[in-house]
């Protein structure tokens, strides 16, 4: 029987279209009584009502995204306190969570931070993290019930194996960016163009809109997209070559229907997801400049197949994980039942 969950979803007060592909994928994945489980935004202030909420479930999933920051609990990011977490009577699981880390920072954790997710992880049977590095800091905290399960955007077909989708003579090609890397974005438009290819901006918040604001003189404007909504981003996944730019997860729906997807990372989130799935990604922190052969070996590797040569197999391994993470949590889904190596899952106490 599908089990009533609350979600504690962060894309309910976010006009982040990255937490709404979070959203969308893990409700595609996990089975639940649809019509009995509830939301709760862990953005606004946690209420008595709130808990008694989540208290009248079976278990609460927080829908994952980056939240494990080194300082977490802040108004309009996460506003449950460790008391109101101790409140809770249900398995608080955490699915697909990440961690922010920029150059020359370390994996620590404020105190209430390092209190909160060990209680998280204490209510469980095993959390689920987006990425190596992530998982490495929350070892060196001390909580080992975790699984290195990729992001469930990843999974979002439910295909068993990557749905490499065939080499597409489309001309279309979706930049996803960041408003820090302004510079960098026009002139990998301007190259995209000279290849004759058309880019199309794929905005997944407001301020990633300023192509449509200020654009050099001598660059025509770049159609842009920016819908809280999943249909015209999915759409460009049939229309275009794949994506290559700056956000993650905007990057991350196309690989998950089989479309290729080049990252340039500013922090540990790109650069250790990259990692687990043996993607390229090219460094490059905010306000710093690529030089034009470095964006150019972007383009070359986004329009040659073997790039992705490794992709398969590794989509494969932490799928499995994902499934064991979710049996281990007795979450029914959608996903079928898949091989995992035991060293992957570490279900040790918190």
């Amino acid at each position: 029987m599908a089990r009533v969950l609350a979600f504690i979803n962060p894309a309910l007060s976010t006009q982040n279209v990255g937490d709404l592909f979070i959203e969308d994928s893990i409700r595609g994945i996990l089975d639940y009584d649809r019509e009995h489980s509830v939301e709760i935004d862990p953005r606004k202030p946690i209420t008595a009502k709130d808990i008694d909420r989540i208290n009248a479930t079976e278990a609460a999933v927080i829908l994952g995204t980056n939240l494990w920051y080194r300082d977490m609990a802040r108004p309009g990011r996460w506003m449950f306190t460790a008391e109101q977490l101790r409140q809770v009577r249900v398995p608080i699981i955490p699915m697909g969570m990440g961690t922010t880390r920029h150059e020359g920072e370390d994996n620590g954790f404020d105190e209430d931070t390092l209190r909160q997710l060990r209680i998280i992880h204490a209510s469980c049977q095993v959390g689920g993290v987006r990425d190596p590095r992530t998982a490495e800091a929350l070892d060196q905290a001390g909580i080992r019930n975790l699984a290195m399960t990729g992001c469930p955007t990843m999974f979002r077909s439910l295909s068993p194996v990557w749905p490499k989708r065939p080499v597409s003579t489309a001309k279309q090609v979706v930049v996803t960016v960041r408003k820090g890397q302004r510079d960098n974005v026009n002139r990998l438009i301007k190259l995209l163009r000279e290849r004759g290819l058309s880019p199309i901006v794929a905005a997944q918040q407001s301020k990633d809109q300023f192509l449509k604001r200020w654009i050099p003189f001598w660059q025509q404007p770049v159609p842009t997209l920016y819908e809280y909504s999943l249909t015209p981003y999915q759409q460009l996944i049939e229309n275009s070559i794949g994506a290559i730019g700056w956000r993650l997860h905007g990057n991350m729906l196309h690989l998950a229907h089989g479309n290729p997807a080049i990252l340039v990372s500013n922090c540990s989130r790109g650069d250790s997801f990259c990692e687990a799935f043996r993607l390229p990604r090219r460094r490059c922190e905010d306000h710093r400049l690529l030089d034009t052969p470095a964006l150019n070996e972007l383009i070359d590797l986004l329009l040659t197949p073997d790039t992705f040569a490794h992709l398969p197999a590794r989509y494969m391994e932490h799928r499995a994980s994902l499934v064991a993470f979710l049996d281990a949590n007795q979450l029914s889904h959608r996903l079928l039942a898949a091989t995992v190596n035991s060293s992957r899952i570490q279900d040790r106490a918190a």
